[in-house]
């Protein structure tokens, strides 16, 4: 279980990057790719990317350095679906 969050979080990971990049392309119109030329896909990326890395780093025997990361990332993940919800773009 354990290999496969770390596995999906590094898949996450990359599939961020790769989308922040077409993003970027689609915004200062380089290329143009039809789902990318607002930030809605690159929210959901961020959002589930912070969702597998928290689940990563949980350690119930942890100490205090060692919680405060996963919840910085799930402040982050529902942060970016706070500011889907309100439309902000």
């Amino acid at each position: 279980m354990r290999r496969a969050i770390n596995c999906l979080g590094w898949i996450g990971v990359s599939l961020t990057i790769f989308t922040l990049i077409l993003t970027l392309l689609t915004t200062y119109q380089f290329i143009y790719v039809k789902y990318f030329n607002s930030y809605n896909t690159l929210q959901w990326c961020i959002f589930f990317t912070m969702v597998f890395l928290a689940a990563r780093m949980f350690d119930l025997k942890a100490s205090l350095k060692n919680i405060v990361y996963p919840i910085t990332c799930m402040i982050i993940a529902v942060g970016t679906i706070f500011f889907m919800y309100m439309n902000v773009r």
